[in-house]
């Protein structure tokens, strides 16, 4: 198999190949791996790469590791191509965890103004990665990373003939975390996950079931989760509990401030000694989000993944291209089902038709030629804003602060 990673030269890198060690199902279901980084800096891809081969364990199906700065060359014969581009760098990620304090809420680089600035400079830069990929390796599973991945998969879905998932690793260990506490298969579970990305929720089974995890809700009260009738996935807080989320950032370094000490701190580690370090990124998508997929795509699987697909009428209320995030089971290799949906309470449903409406007048907003309005009428329909000056306002600043791609 011929994986090709664009944005390979992330500190974060080298935790996909420790990944390839707990491959689902047990190595021996490791196919071959041809394994090309892609990273417009060739010092710092040189540096990921020394550290990518130090880690390869000599045991299991071999694995080669190359490096390239041509993306096209690199995804001549690829079979899965790993997108973890980040548009803007760190810099963008702080700026938009940041900015939106101005404007009395929380900072985040999928939710609210700061998933919206992300949007506007993310969608932009990779159509023509995409339009590569249908160019060179128009049959390759194309898996994502990079946020909003919402809006970046059903941009690039609107456009491109891509055979695309976007993946995320908050429904898995949320499932998970479910799961141990009802003492249930983490399958059972997944089926009974619904959300749009990063607003996902587990619709119970009983009332009682959910008294016993209302407890387990990031950031949210017991008595709030009883009110919404099911339970929330960490990002959700940001939605029910803006005022609390933005008290909690006030005064702290941003997560991406944290991640540019790390990011440097991993970097000299590497260059000094590959294979050395211990220090890790804590990079659990690759384990829980990414293999998976692949193993199920090329073997077939038991699992039940939560995958991101178009609305299609599986979720009242929310456009028919919107992405929405619900369980898949493998129906023998290279084939993966959707299940209908858990019918999901009032309140989080109002929620989820709110985001998938913002979510498709951005991608509106993005499409070339759209009229210059379109970016205010979207971000006046994301829930967190929901007002024309305040819209007007974050825009404009937008505009004016957020880094260049």
């Amino acid at each position: 198999m011929r994986l090709v990673v664009l944005g390979g030269s992330g500190s974060s890198t080298p935790e996909l190949i420790d990944a390839l060690d707990d491959w689902p199902g047990g190595i021996d279901r490791r196919p071959p791996l041809a394994i090309v980084l892609v990273g417009r800096s060739r010092d710092r891809l040189d540096i990921v790469v020394a550290e990518c081969r130090a880690r390869v364990a000599p045991r299991g199906a071999p694995i080669s590791i190359a490096a390239s700065t041509d993306r096209r060359r690199a995804l001549e014969g690829a079979d899965v191509v790993l997108v973890q581009v980040r548009v803007g760098g760190l810099a963008a990620r702080a700026f938009d965890e940041s900015f939106p304090h101005a404007f009395g809420l929380p900072g985040e680089e999928t939710v609210g103004p700061g998933g919206f600035a992300n949007a506007l400079r993310t969608v932009p830069a990779l159509r023509e990665m995409w339009d590569d990929i249908v160019a060179i390796a128009p049959d390759a599973l194309v898996v994502g990373l990079t946020n909003p991945a919402g809006i970046v998969q059903q941009a690039a879905l609107r456009g491109w003939p891509l055979r695309i998932h976007e993946v995320c690793d908050s429904p898995v260990t949320f499932t998970r975390a479910i799961a141990a506490r009802l003492g249930r298969p983490v399958a059972r579970v997944a089926r009974r996950y619904v959300g749009t990305n990063h607003c996902g929720w587990y619709v119970p089974e009983s009332a009682d079931e959910l008294d016993m995890l209302a407890g387990l809700a990031t950031g949210m009260d017991p008595s709030i989760v009883r009110l919404h009738e099911a339970v929330p996935a960490p990002y959700v807080r940001y939605y029910v509990a803006p005022d609390r989320q933005l008290a909690a950032q006030r005064g702290r370094a941003t997560r991406a401030e944290q991640l540019r000490a790390l990011d440097a701190d991993l970097l000299s580690r590497y260059a000094a000694q590959p294979g050395v370090t211990t220090v890790r990124r804590g990079a659990v998508w690759y384990r829980a989000a990414v293999l998976p997929l692949v193993d199920a795509l090329l073997n077939g699987s038991d699992d039940t993944l939560v995958l991101g697909v178009p609305n299609a009428g599986r979720v009242p209320g929310l456009p028919e291209t919107a992405v929405v995030e619900v369980p898949h089971v493998s129906t023998g290799a290279g084939r993966l089902t959707a299940l209908p949906p858990a019918t999901l309470p009032t309140l989080p449903t109002l929620l989820l038709a709110a985001i998938g409406v913002y979510e498709t007048l951005t991608v509106d907003a993005l499409v070339p030629g759209a009229p210059p309005e379109a970016r205010l009428r979207a971000l006046l329909a994301n829930p967190l804003v929901r007002d024309a000056d305040r819209a007007a306002a974050i825009l404009a600043a937008i505009d004016d602060g957020s880094p260049a791609p």
